[in-house]
């Protein structure tokens, strides 16, 4: 089974217009029969959201594919968290000042994934929406690398791609708060995307991007695409 990925970040209207850097950030790694990916959107606020976001999606990446596949999740966010906040101090950043959301997923040739998200966004297959719970209900708390302090802030799962469920998409907020249907929304640009090749994916998604069509969006957009091809 080959697996692909496609990625685009886009910085919003109000940032460019203000010259502040882009505060989403986006990685992807393939090797040795195993892909990951990450997503991560800066807490606009914070001076130095735009490098927590860059590093958080960096050692994501690298942490899902050098350690054993079978690592818990607590194990593997305690490892990304302590790498992170190590980093920022050898630059003299403040992890108040550097808050980011994180979203990760990463799996094997198989079609086998797994998936842990802290803060806002969504990850989200043709079939289900991992990023919704019962508990979204009650809860609207901001959260984010930096912020939390507790394991029980992040949610985590695992799926599995196959014919059916044959596209994962992580997406920042600035996409995710926007749509209504996701699921909808995720399975048309997986069969859009199925349709073409790995350039005319990402040019297809920056355009998106770029002509967003919410009246009045400002929030920078993020978004990458994972695919299966039998």
């Amino acid at each position: 089974m080959k697996i692909s990925i496609s990625k685009t970040s886009v910085i919003g209207p109000a940032h460019s217009d203000l010259k502040i850097p882009n505060q989403d950030a986006v990685k992807f790694r393939k090797s040795n029969g195993r892909w990951a990916v990450a997503v991560a959107d800066g807490m606009g606020s914070r001076d130095s959201s735009h490098i927590g976001s860059k590093l958080a999606t960096h050692l994501a990446v690298e942490f899902c594919l050098v350690r054993r596949e079978d690592i818990s999740n607590k194990e593997l966010i305690t490892n990304i968290y302590t790498k992170w906040l190590g980093e920022l101090k050898t630059k003299n950043i403040e992890p108040n000042d550097a808050v980011t959301t994180l979203m990760v997923a990463w799996g094997n040739s198989k079609g086998e994934y797994r998936f842990i998200q802290l803060g806002d966004g969504a990850v989200c297959s043709c079939t289900i929406n991992h990023s919704v719970s019962v508990d979204d209900l009650f809860s609207n708390e901001t959260t984010g690398l930096g912020l939390s302090k507790k394991f029980s802030d992040w949610r985590v799962g695992s799926g599995r791609l196959n014919r059916t469920n044959c596209g994962l998409i992580l997406m920042t907020d600035g996409i995710s708060e926007d749509i209504e249907d996701h699921l909808g929304f995720c399975g048309e640009l997986v069969k859009r995307a199925q349709s073409v090749s790995p350039r005319a994916i990402k040019k297809n998604l920056k355009g998106l991007l770029h002509n967003w069509p919410t009246p009045h969006h400002t929030d920078d957009k993020t978004i990458a695409v994972v695919l299966i091809n039998e």
